[in-house]
């Protein structure tokens, strides 16, 4: 059996299966049909997507399951709602940062607009005192928008795994 042919889910269902939290490299090895170089390069794989942690004890090459992931075996039914959990946590990231750079444009914004208010006959250039507003009015609107996509992407990449898990038992 090559590499390509042991599914992802294949691979972390053995650390699911196991009654251990942790797994060495050649645990895996012994439960997949594969050679020991290519474990070890998908088991990287699966760390770099978040889906596996890893530690070095000496020689030893020690995995355990990342936080989010199920914990009971999933199968080929569950492993969709794992590829869209994956991509809901990096949609995630991203809305974080519109949200929180958009707050920040919104409030530098608004304290320039209140630091011109106080100074008579007061103009930044090329904007008037209503356009700034305008400008601080629709940086608050897109930090409210990310701040609510951050939340539904949030929530859906926690339950995702979890309907993965339940799925399978079905």
């Amino acid at each position: 059996m090559t590499s390509k042919q042991v599914s992802d889910e294949e691979l972390l269902n053995v650390f699911r299966a196991s009654s251990r939290p942790f797994m060495l490299t050649s645990d895996v090895v012994d439960n997949v049909a594969i050679q020991k170089r290519a474990v070890q390069k998908r088991l990287s794989q699966l760390e770099d997507d978040g889906r596996l942690e890893y530690r070095e004890a000496g020689s030893a090459h020690i995995w355990w399951l990342a936080d989010g992931e199920p914990t009971e075996p999933v199968g080929t039914r569950g492993a969709r709602y794992l590829r869209a959990a994956k991509q809901a946590r990096r949609f995630t990231s991203f809305a974080r940062l519109v949200a929180t750079s958009s707050a920040g444009i919104a409030v530098f914004v608004m304290v320039s607009y209140l630091f011109l208010a106080e100074v008579p006959n007061s103009q930044i250039p090329f904007y008037t005192k209503t356009e700034v507003v305008e400008l601080a009015f629709i940086a608050a609107l897109v930090a409210v928008l990310g701040i609510i996509a951050w939340g539904s992407l949030g929530l859906t990449a926690y339950l995702l795994p979890r309907i993965a898990a339940e799925r399978t038992r079905s």
